[in-house]
């Protein structure tokens, strides 16, 4: 095992997935089958591994497993470092309120970054019934985040809050 470990159980299997495709190899050996997995981007390896029925012990193997490999593949560069976006309470309790005034409740909320010519970004955030083709789906606060590929790396470490000012009041997306 590694002397630092990079993976923790916590990431989704899905962030695993990005950082390290080798992990696809390595959970297959395990008996997961994980990347053609539709919540991959939602549960949790550990959550995984024991929701597959397996044990305590076979998820430290697992995760020494992915780990030493991460240390094999030099995948150490800013795995800890890097997490998917997420809403703050207050943006989450703002957007289940209205997904209630609008009658969409249950529905996942989407989230893109627009680039213009000129490299200026402005953000997408809407209610939605189902993702995308490819759309990355986050868990937050209890609600389910639809990221687009392209958007999925540009937001990574970015919080979505709900803020109010002398100007107005919205969704405000900041690197954290």
């Amino acid at each position: 095992m590694t002397n630092s470990p990079l993976f923790t159980g916590d990431e989704t299997i899905g962030d695993i997935l990005e950082q390290m495709p080798e992990a696809s190899e390595i959970l297959m050996a395990h008996g997961l089958s994980c990347v053609s997995c539709t919540i991959n981007g939602i549960e949790g390896l550990k959550e995984g591994v024991l929701g597959h029925g397996m044990s305590e012990e076979d998820f430290t193997l697992i995760l020494e497993d992915l780990n030493d490999a991460a240390q094999e593949f030099g995948t150490a560069i800013g795995i800890q470092n890097k997490r998917p976006p997420f809403l703050t309470l207050k943006a989450a309790d703002k957007a289940r309120e209205f997904q209630a005034s609008q009658s969409k409740e249950g529905q996942g909320i989407k989230v893109e970054v627009l680039q213009s010519v000129t490299g200026e970004k402005s953000y997408f955030i809407d209610f939605q019934q189902k993702p995308d083709e490819g759309d990355r789906i986050v868990g937050t606060e209890g609600l389910t985040l639809f990221v687009s590929p392209e958007s999925h790396g540009l937001l990574q470490n970015h919080q979505i809050d709900y803020v109010v000012t002398d100007e107005g009041e919205g969704f405000k997306i900041e690197k954290v």
